[in-house]
């Protein structure tokens, strides 16, 4: 395993923890243990942690990542943690307040009975009959019964939003402090996107079959994404208009 893919797995890690722990505590709040606005607080506490964590894993791996290519130590830069304590409370306290029921309504056709199980405009088969066939028998009335639900168990919204919160977060903090270090690292001139485990059609796309970018270009990413700079240490990078307009360079020269 090279350098960039044990850097990718010590964040694929900390987001899972991160995930995790974030789940027990919104537990802990549906169980009524915890009132919305400590829930809110203990989840952008555990979060920032996180994001800070991630800052120093790409700081670290970054440096590493050069050693294996030179041979040679080379320090970290520093790269330090921004506090995302305010957005974060923000943030949960708005998946928190947003409403958990799910409405039955929207998912059934017009014209439908509301109390059937049955999709609109189809024919109850059990109501047809043949030509010349004999009526059939109505069974015996035993009592009322419990109607029967076909809908599958509905996941909770908020818990989906607030574990993709918790996972997210430590993964972007991660990346773009790899991008931040890398600027202060002078023996890199670029990156080259190191997909995730299980890239999605974007990532590949984005990846651009290994194309190298200069390092002030900035690696474009997702929710949930893990892929990673994997570092160029050679010169003559070719320039995107990005890089160009930085340096105050027109297409003309």
């Amino acid at each position: 395993m090279i350098a960039v893919e044990q850097y990718q797995a010590a964040t694929e890690q900390l987001a899972s923890q991160t995930e995790q722990a974030a789940l027990v505590l919104y537990g802990q709040y549906r169980a009524g243990q915890l009132d919305q606005a400590d829930t809110a607080l203990l989840l952008a506490a555990l979060i920032n942690r996180a994001n800070a964590t991630a800052v120093s894993l790409a700081d670290v791996w970054l440096s590493i990542q050069i050693e294996y290519l030179t041979g040679d130590p080379v320090p970290t830069v520093g790269v330090l943690p921004v506090d995302g304590s305010e957005r974060l409370v923000k943030a949960v306290n708005t998946i928190l307040s947003e409403p958990t029921s799910y409405s039955r309504q929207k998912d059934i056709a017009a014209g439908q009975d509301l109390n059937s199980d049955s999709p609109a405009n189809v024919t109850d088969a059990s109501k047809a009959q043949a030509p010349n066939a004999k009526p059939v028998e109505a069974a015996p009335d035993t009592g009322p019964t419990e109607p029967s639900s076909t809908e599958p168990p509905q996941p909770d919204p908020q818990e989906t939003q607030v574990a993709r919160l918790a996972r997210c977060e430590p993964l972007e903090a991660a990346q773009q402090a790899s991008h931040d270090a890398m600027q202060q690292q002078p023996l890199v001139e670029g990156w080259i996107r190191h997909m995730d485990a299980d890239p999605c059609q974007l990532c590949v796309w984005w990846w651009r079959e290994g194309r190298v970018w200069p390092k002030a270009h900035p690696m474009p990413r997702h929710k949930g994404c893990n892929c990673q700079p994997k570092v160029v240490l050679r010169q003559e990078i070719q320039s995107t208009g990005y890089t160009r307009r930085l340096r105050g360079v027109t297409n003309d020269e």
